[in-house]
């Protein structure tokens, strides 16, 4: 073979090695981590995660409305009005949307280095070294959609309840660990709580307004967004040493290999409406009394919230899913244009 038949040959030798990446790296569709059980997988440990976390019993903070941070005196015996996400979720039915995004890019080549040195003669010595690269890229993305109920989560008397896990969460190939679901929870109930100034919509202050902030905004709205990235390199290749050759290879290695999975959640619920377990009253349709009184810790805008019961909360529902759809779109394309 020739000086630059290695050269060659280390160039082309993996140009029809990449194709659409799978998403992850078992090599059949039988074995476990296949992409198909991989996203049960991830939507098994999301829910189980879920359902824990809104049916946790322990309390949470409350602060007074100030920059003290003074504890707020609400002990109580009544273990259903303490400020916990199983009673918090128990009185206010939340629904929102679980954006799930997989995504894998691979990246396979070639970058060969070849040098050839003592040519010529003493008196004219020559060496010259010759590089080459090859490369190409293959790029999958999958995007589910998934609505949450609350009242699944947290069980009432409004429908069935979803079985709860049977093993304690993380168990699951995928999402192992913890995500932070609880927490993320949890930020948006305390901030909720301290916040006594919203101006909750349906017109509550203004009557005969002729629009509403709802179709944009709701007051007690979560949202997060979480990644969580995989990436494997592999590098090498041989070299020769001989008087007249030294090759082929480079500090990236004759072969490259090169995967990322990037994994994505995003996720946005909203209140609705009251659940049944309290009784609501109302003189003119936009604030409401409840018994037994609502938990500690429940918002003050909660009693703008009508009865799940009520005429029209169906709609409202159905409006909660799309804002909650377009907050998570919103934020995934500012999240993707920064990345650029």
């Amino acid at each position: 073979m020739s000086k630059f038949g290695y050269l060659i040959l280390a160039g082309t030798v993996l140009s029809g090695c990449t194709n659409v990446p799978a998403f992850d790296l078992t090599p059949t569709d039988t074995a476990y981590g296949s992409p198909i059980v991989r996203v049960a997988s991830i939507m098994a440990n999301l829910k189980c995660e879920l359902h824990e976390a809104a049916n946790s019993r322990e309390p949470m903070p409350q602060f007074l409305n100030d920059p003290s941070l003074k504890p707020a005196d609400r002990t109580t015996d009544d273990e259903t009005r303490k400020f916990t996400m199983k009673n918090i979720f128990g009185a206010i039915a939340y629904v929102g949307e679980v954006e799930l995004t997989i995504d894998a890019t691979q990246t396979t080549g070639s970058n060969p280095s070849l040098s050839f040195p003592s040519l010529g003669s003493k008196a004219h010595p020559l060496e010259f070294g010759v590089n080459a690269e090859v490369s190409q890229k293959g790029h999958r993305s999958n995007t589910t959609y998934h609505s949450v109920d609350f009242e699944r989560l947290v069980e009432g008397s409004e429908q069935p309840a979803a079985t709860p896990p049977s093993v304690p969460c993380g168990q699951g190939r995928e999402l192992a660990g913890r995500i932070g679901l609880e927490e993320n929870l949890k930020m948006g109930l305390v901030a909720s709580s301290m916040n006594d100034i919203s101006v909750w919509p349906n017109k509550a202050s203004y009557p005969d307004a002729s629009g509403t902030v709802e179709d944009k905004y709701t007051g007690g709205q979560i949202h997060a967004v979480i990644d969580f990235t995989t990436t494997m390199s592999v590098s090498g290749g041989p070299s020769w040493e001989l008087t007249h050759f030294v090759g082929p290879n480079s500090d990236s290695g004759l072969f490259n290999h090169k995967r990322e999975a990037l994994n994505q959640v995003a996720f946005t619920f909203l209140p609705v409406c009251i659940r049944a377990a309290y009784k609501g009253t109302s003189k003119d349709q936009i604030r409401w009394e409840y018994e037994p009184k609502l938990p500690h810790g429940t918002p003050g805008w909660a009693n703008y919230l009508p009865p799940c019961k009520a005429p029209g909360v169906g709609q409202r529902k159905t409006r909660a899913l799309n804002q909650a759809h377009d907050t998570n779109i919103r934020s995934l394309d500012n999240i993707r244009f920064r990345a650029f």
